[in-house]
């Protein structure tokens, strides 16, 4: 099924302090638990959401049970907020659909649907989205713009602005990128411009303020135990290697790097917990110890990992298969690098938001 390092195990086994940085949601109306995040089949359309709940139990298609309507499209990304800005507690959740490009938002309890923000027609307010993040009372989508543009010489990336109170569209703030991963740290928003070597730093209004110089094709972002920003840059369309790159919110200046990180070459898959940063390539995932710089194998599946969290309670990690004609595997494993349990989620499972 799988195997893992014991020199990994030792070493994770000694640590005990988590890392929990977003708001995460504490219960729904099925429990407290793990909610599933199934991509769907692009060519069907049909994303969706599952609830794995405390007893073990599998409840797939919640969105459309509880809206009698299906959530559909490609469901690219799930975030939990809330409007007071606290740093614990989700009560909202944004999904993100790129291929119907809509910004779903409902409550985190029950999952009804409290408002839509969609393309509005040759408007594009949406077009491609990929992230979300808050600052503020204000929410900001990343989207790659004309996807015949996204990957040219001329990309018309934006970044969408809106009211988090109202849902409403305020704004399109132009990138001139493909922008792809986005946080809030130090209230500030770090953008990846993903077809670059760059970070573009915004203010709380909304307005460019800086461009840190990282490696190429810069992903996705974590937060570690020290408040500081790590990015993760992808391997090149030749290579199984990337970096990792340490940013200082205070000073916007990167303090570290870390070369021939194993990941992908498209959409990176990682996680923190403690003092390690795990990264998957393909059917592995991969330890990265932050302070020592040490890379270690710690899993390889029998699948390849399409979906991959890990619980910023416990540490267990979760993983998902990309079958996009069958419901996808899920494996449940111990930070000791043990099958906990499997289950059987939507369509191309990549991604998980935890209840506590």
């Amino acid at each position: 099924m799988f195997r893992l390092s014991y020199v990994v195990l030792l070493l994770t086994s000694l640590l005990t302090a988590c890392t929990i940085k977003d708001p995460q949601p504490i219960s729904s109306k099925y429990g407290k638990g793990v909610l599933v995040v199934n991509e769907g089949n692009f060519s069907d359309a049909n994303g969706s959401l599952s609830f794995i709940k405390e007893n073990n139990e599998v409840v797939n298609d919640i969105f459309q049970a509880e809206n009698s309507v299906a959530l559909g499209g490609i469901v690219q990304f799930v975030k939990g907020y809330n409007l007071s800005n606290s740093n614990t507690i989700a009560d909202k959740l944004a999904i993100i659909t790129n291929s119907i490009d809509q910004v779903v938002f409902t409550e985190a309890t029950d999952f009804k649907v409290v408002g839509v923000l969609d393309a509005n027609g040759n408007a594009k307010q949406v077009e491609n989205p990929q992230a979300f993040a808050t600052l503020g009372n204000k929410g900001y989508v990343t989207n790659w713009g004309d996807i015949n543009k996204a990957f040219g010489a001329t990309p018309e990336g934006f970044i969408t602005e809106i009211d988090l109170q109202t849902r409403a569209f305020l704004r399109k703030i132009p990138t001139n990128s493909r922008p792809q991963g986005i946080i809030t740290v130090n209230n500030k928003l770090y953008v990846a411009n993903s077809n670059t070597n760059t970070i573009s730093v915004y203010n709380s209004n909304g307005n460019l303020t800086q461009t840190i110089i990282v490696a190429n094709k810069p992903d996705k972002f974590l937060i570690d135990v020290n408040n500081k920003i790590w990015v993760i840059c992808l391997a090149s369309s030749n290579n199984t290697k990337g970096s990792l790159v340490q940013i200082n919110p205070f000073t916007d200046k990167t303090e570290l790097s870390i070369l021939d990180v194993p990941t992908s070459t498209f959409n990176a898959k990682i996680a923190i917990y403690n003092n390690s940063i795990y990264s998957v390539s393909g059917s592995k995932i991969f330890s990265i110890d932050i302070t020592t710089q040490t890379i270690l194998e710690f899993i390889s599946n029998d699948f390849s990992i399409y979906g991959f969290s890990i619980n910023p309670q416990n540490g267990e990690l979760y993983l998902g298969e990309g079958s996009f004609s069958n419901a996808s595997r899920i494996r449940r494993i111990s930070l000791e690098g043990k099958l906990i349990k499997e289950y059987l989620g939507g369509i191309g499972t990549n991604g998980f938001l935890f209840y506590r």
